[in-house]
């Protein structure tokens, strides 16, 4: 499938990555956009797995936050492999080690991870999906539609040992895969292992009103902030778009994301630098001038924070892609001058 074209040509790899940008870009089954939270780097690892017509992703991250959207005609299982003390939130819903989450195509996903974690995905084609859970007594063949799912515990520990062991092949015995036995019974026990989990005793979580209201709320805002991208967003200006006081914007963004929304915006405006960055001829002053232009005013906390996200400061920005060019044949002009 087109959506699982990353892995069209290795049944099994593992990447490691320093940058969440990159670790966002290499998530399959749609587009999604990974920011870290600053109280420490961003680390990951995902190891990937195709199987027939399905791809299991297990990954270990530190504490990130992502934005996305499944792809048409695909379904997403996420399950949360560890008990954790904090445990991440999905669609603004905390998941626990017998719980779900399950995307249908076009469904909207908002992840905030507080810290440490091991989880796994795993991508199939909503028509597989219908016929696994044919039996199910649930409404899972709504497209576009997120359900936090309540499973029955030894189901759970089941399908988590069956994704958690699909990891471990893709990273330990990458070559098994491609053993067409191998392959053949792994994706058999995987198909077993989802349509017993979804269809033995599982519930829906009804989704509290107030969290609906929240991911409302922040869609609007992101709607309002996309409409110019290249435009500075300021939290006055949201309450004013969206009629809307500073505690319930608040409340809102904390409710999906788990951030305030001055943090929010602060991020956002720093992803704004660095396209800005990358898209511009150098200049002495670049750095200086694009910082100003976004609303940063200390050039020295705005160098720290650059690289508490991004794990570079502009700097180094502007030399990876003076890099790339002279690698082209395209001399670099001379440096930035804040960072």
């Amino acid at each position: 499938m087109a959506a699982f074209e990353k892995v069209a040509s290795a049944q099994a790899l593992t990447r490691r990555f320093d940058k969440a940008g990159d670790f966002g870009s290499a998530l399959l089954g749609g587009e999604f956009d990974t920011t870290p939270e600053r109280s420490e780097p961003f680390l990951a690892t995902l190891r990937l797995l195709r199987v027939g017509d399905m791809v299991v992703q297990q990954g270990t991250t530190s504490a990130h936050r992502t934005r996305g959207g499944i792809f048409p005609g695909i379904a997403v299982l996420i399950v949360n492999l560890q008990a954790a003390e904090r445990p991440a939130r999905v669609n603004g819903a905390e998941v626990g080690t017998a719980e779900a989450v399950l995307l249908g195509g076009g469904a909207e996903l908002t992840v905030y991870n507080p810290r440490y974690l091991d989880w796994a995905a795993l991508a199939l084609p909503l028509p597989l999906l219908e016929e696994l859970v044919e039996v199910a007594p649930l409404p899972l063949r709504v497209r576009g539609a997120s359900s936090l799912l309540a499973l029955r515990p030894d189901r759970a520990a089941r399908l988590a040992s069956a994704l958690s062991a699909a990891g471990r092949l893709a990273e330990d015995l990458p070559a098994m895969v491609d053993t067409p036995c191998c392959a053949s019974n792994l994706a058999m026990a995987l198909r077993e292992e989802v349509a017993a989990a979804l269809t033995a005793e599982a519930e829906i979580r009804p989704r509290p009103r107030a969290v609906g209201q929240a991911l409302r709320i922040v869609a609007a805002a992101e709607a309002f902030m996309e409409a110019d991208l290249t435009r500075p967003v300021y939290t006055e200006q949201l309450c004013a778009a969206l009629g809307v006081s500073a505690r319930r914007l608040h409340d809102a963004f904390h409710a999906a994301l788990g951030i305030s929304p001055h943090a929010y915006l602060k991020s956002r405006r720093l992803m704004l630098v660095r396209r800005a960055l990358l898209s511009r001829e150098d200049g002495p002053d670049l750095v200086k001038s694009v910082a100003l232009g976004h609303g940063f005013w200390h050039l020295g906390h705005f160098a720290r924070d650059y690289r508490a996200l991004f794990g570079e400061l502009p700097s180094e920005t502007l030399a990876s892609r003076g890099a790339k060019g002279s690698a082209r044949g395209r001399p670099r002009k001379a440096g930035d001058g804040a960072a």
